[in-house]
């Protein structure tokens, strides 16, 4: 179960997007776990499944969920997408797999898993074990809450009214809707943010004949407020540095009662590379990780030409070695990728860290781990708090309030 963590990537708009008679097909065969987390395959008034009820109980999972269930799911997401249709839809005729007319990308990844799982997993691995997610860290300068359970559903609504304004002024919509859950083995809350973009029109073909459609998408943001470190981890598929800082005020102004409650200090260091050299890839210490090699640098130079330089290597500082050269001290190092090994897993994953706050990973995850290496290794600066009498707000779980939340 270590390898797969469903709160971090199981998305409930990818279900909506596989036929619904395929999902129930796949579905049933869990249904005894399902029905007994109080999931019904009765359909609602618009013939409908229950979405929020089925990702509620996929984004927390208990310890007997079956684990082919876990990874069938992880394999059809990661697949569910444009980049790959022509791919699915060449292996769904190679091995002779009927399909429909209107079948999407999520359709077909479902298809191909329900005939053979391997047809999923071999494209997957050839692509990229993953698209690697950034996250863009804001740690706060005020003393933690002893205390964060997740807010009361009274809260949440005061949220989504205050940011429903701002995405209807940047015409994305009304109709925000927060979803979060509390990860107790981590002491974190993931506040799944669902929420329109602006309005799209596109051709279609539709009985022969080419017509237009114009829909509004629908995204999923994801942030992650870290209790014992004070911070918040945002993850905005726009990448808009506005949709950023309206997170970063409405959540200080809502959850912890002031603002500026995150004022974006720099989190990330690359200084232990250049200070302790090989020795900062250090990671016996912590269980689950088994070797880390450093194997990209980018290098920053002043000036008005913004001139960078970059040297890749399978192993940098073995390469240094081979050539008895030192560890360049020159510029400013900006970013670092790192290959990591993990236990129980067939090949190494990719890290990358930019400075001052942006962590990169092939698996999301993967952060929780790599979040504690990077600490004992000194690349996350220590938190200065601020003197302040002021205790931040704390919020005790509310058993009414939706929980579900995911990695989008």
């Amino acid at each position: 179960m270590s390898t797969y963590n469903l709160r971090r990537f199981a998305q409930p708009d990818v279900l909506k997007n596989i036929q619904q008679d395929n999902l129930i097909t796949f579905l049933k065969r869990y249904e005894s776990y399902l029905t007994g987390r109080g999931f019904s395959f009765e359909l609602d008034e618009d013939s409908e499944l229950d979405f929020e009820c089925l990702s509620r109980v996929l984004l927390e999972p208990t310890d007997d969920i079956d684990i082919n269930f876990v990874e069938a799911l992880f394999f059809i997401q990661e697949m569910s997408d444009d980049d790959h249709f022509e791919q699915l839809h060449g292996l769904a005729e190679e091995n002779k797999i009927e399909t429909q007319d209107d079948v999407s990308p999520a359709d077909l990844a479902l298809t191909l898993w329900l005939h053979d799982p391997e047809l999923l997993k071999r494209p997957h691995a050839e692509v990229l074990l993953l698209k690697p997610k950034s996250f863009m860290y804001f740690m706060s300068d005020k003393k933690a809450p002893d205390e964060f359970g997740v807010p009361k559903q009274e809260v949440l609504t005061a949220l989504e009214k205050e940011m429903d304004v701002w995405f209807s002024k940047n015409k994305r919509g009304t109709g925000c809707r927060i979803l979060a859950v509390s990860a107790d083995d981590e002491d974190k809350i993931y506040f799944l943010v669902h929420h329109g973009m602006p309005f799209k029109r596109e051709g279609k073909i539709e009985d022969g004949k080419s017509k237009t459609i114009f829909y509004r998408p629908e995204f999923h943001d994801v942030l992650i407020y870290d209790r014992p470190n004070n911070e918040l981890a945002i993850f905005n598929k726009s990448s808009a540095k506005k949709e950023r800082s309206m997170y970063l005020d409405l959540f200080s102004q809502h959850l912890f009662g002031q603002a500026e409650y995150f004022p974006g200090a720099e989190k990330y260091t690359l200084q232990p590379l250049i200070d302790n050299g090989v020795d900062a890839l250090a990671c016996a210490d912590i269980d689950g990780l088994e070797d880390i090699k450093l194997v990209e640098i980018q290098h920053q130079f002043l000036g008005p030409y913004n001139d960078k330089q970059t040297l890749r290597s399978n192993d940098v500082f073995a390469s240094l070695a081979s050539r008895d050269r030192e560890f360049p001290n020159f510029g400013r190092l900006v970013s670092a990728s790192f290959s990591v090994k993990f236990e129980n897993a067939k090949r190494p994953r990719m890290v990358k860290v930019r400075t001052p706050n942006v962590a990169n990973f092939d698996r999301k995850e993967d952060s929780h781990l790599i979040e504690t290496w990077l600490r004992k290794r000194g690349f996350v600066n220590e938190q200065k708090e601020e003197e302040d009498s002021t205790q931040p707000v704390t919020h005790q779980e509310s058993h009414d309030a939706v929980s579900i939340a995911a990695m989008a």
